[in-house]
């Protein structure tokens, strides 16, 4: 299987309500020789407010914004595509899959593309910051974790990087080709020191791995952010299968074996050392036998004859196993769902096959045949996402009618002074206001660059108040 090793810079950190702004993907045979890269970025749709936080780490200026060659939606069909070619794939990056692939998902949700591109055709996902915090636990001796300021364990990517004799600048980091190729040397790295865990944590991007370690009942090591856990699977969600529930096999199974459903929903998060824990087998979990990762737990933790009957007990107990499956349900019954179409992509339901098909023809159509395949979709969210679209992309599709309300709506929901859960115009002036008094005094290049933003984000306010 080939790998696509990639990154994204973006507009903020919600992956709702942001968009990648800059893409980088190389594309490469099984033993890491590139066979094609991607270098993008796009301008920053209309209705999206940027990070003054973001745009000061990733260096962009406001005029980069509106100058790049692409639009969003034209970035992200060539990403769409190249996904779509190179697989089967395990797909890769530094710190991926809770940053990149939800933001990734989101913008193709956002823009009428398939939202699991990445999990689809044969695709694995993998997380190259989950691998080096595993190889930290199992193979210390292989990687130099560096230290931060506060002498504690440091694992991003620069640090690591340079930590370990891959060039990866502070100027170069926040780059998206940079910290790609980066993150590509640091894998080939790995491969190299740890090749047994980087081997077991490749074999954990395929769900079924994960799924079928869990489903045998058998105590293995749950890897954390430093340490392990010894574990046995005990349920999976009753609604969503790469969803499991296991118990920390260090507690003692009388403390929560009998309880009741509502007092288990208590335990997923519980104060202290928490007996239950939430697997996602579609995430590339860090699970190992106990035999092959046991050296790395404190010597007080190695007592396999313990763990292996209180897993016994537990597989023995059946009443314990039904209320842990009606906890998981119950977790989050009580959450209203949002009613902002962006933020629904795992509760508003999945894309029905039509309306996928429907999208697919909205892209490959004339922008004066769009309005009438939007229209036809079945799902309000996508059909607002198609008009929002067709305001961005092509105005001249749009009736005057629909041009005045697209407006309306669009000056709306940049100056709203409402609570809202994006950013608008005011929320980002004021937060240049607090970046002003955090920057130190000696750094004139970034108070430069804060002084621009600000002047865009003040301009910008403006045309949208005399507008209205």
């Amino acid at each position: 299987m080939s790998f696509v090793i990639y990154d994204l810079e973006t507009s903020g950190l919600e992956p709702a309500w942001n968009v990648p702004l800059q893409a980088a993907l190389i594309h490469t045979d099984a033993e890491l020789n590139p066979l094609g890269e991607l270098s993008l970025r796009c301008r920053l749709p209309a209705h999206i407010v940027p990070a003054p936080g973001a745009l000061l780490t990733t260096g962009i200026r406001p005029e980069q914004l509106e100058q790049a060659p692409l639009s969003c939606c034209e970035m992200l069909g060539i990403i769409a595509r190249a996904v779509e070619a190179w697989a089967p794939a395990t797909i890769i990056g530094y710190n991926t899959l809770k940053f990149d692939e939800e933001m990734l998902r989101h913008a193709f949700f956002t823009h009428l593309m398939l939202p699991y591109a990445s999990s689809l055709n044969g695709h694995c996902r993998a997380d190259l910051l989950t691998m080096v915090r595993a190889v930290a636990m199992l193979e210390p001796d292989a990687l130099t974790i560096p230290l931060n300021g506060m002498g504690k364990p440091s694992f991003k990517l620069g640090e690591i990087c340079r930590a370990n004799g891959i060039a990866l600048s502070e100027d170069e980091a926040h780059d998206a080709m940079a910290d790609t190729r980066a993150t590509l040397a640091l894998l080939r790295h790995l491969r190299e020191a740890a090749p047994k865990t980087v081997s077991t944590l490749l074999a954990l991007a395929d769900k079924g791995v994960a799924s079928r370690m869990l489903a045998s009942r058998e105590v293995v090591l749950l890897g954390g952010l430093t340490k392990l856990t010894p574990v046995v699977g005990v349920t999976v969600n009753p609604e969503v299968a790469t969803s499991w529930a296991a118990v920390d096999l260090t507690v003692d199974p009388v403390d929560y074996l009998d309880l009741p459903i509502d007092e288990i929903v208590a335990l997923f998060s519980a104060r202290g050392v928490r007996p239950i824990r939430t697997i996602k087998t579609n995430a590339q979990p860090i699970l190992v036998a106990y035999e092959q990762g046991c050296h790395a737990l404190p010597e007080d933790q190695r007592d396999s004859a313990l763990y292996n009957e209180r897993a016994a007990r537990i597989r023995e107990h059946a009443g314990f196993r039904a209320n842990l499956a009606a906890a998981m349900l119950a977790r989050f019954a009580d959450r209203e769902p949002s009613p902002h179409h962006e933020a629904t992509l795992y509760s508003g339901g999945f894309l029905s096959n039509d309306d996928a098909r429907a999208c697919a023809r909205w892209h490959a159509s004339p922008w004066e045949d769009r309005p009438a395949i939007a229209a036809g979709l079945s799902d309000e969210r996508l059909k607002a996402f198609a008009n929002r679209l067709m305001l961005m992309e092509a105005p001249q599709s749009l009736s005057p009618l629909a041009w005045q309300k697209g407006q309306a709506w669009l000056r709306e929901r940049l100056m709203t002074e409402t609570d809202v859960p994006w950013l608008t115009l005011p929320k980002a002036l004021a937060e240049v206001a607090t970046l002003r008094q955090t920057l130190p005094v000696d750094d004139p290049a970034r108070h430069a660059l804060l002084d621009a933003i600000e002047r865009w984000l003040s301009e910008r306010s403006q045309s949208f108040a005399y507008a209205a």
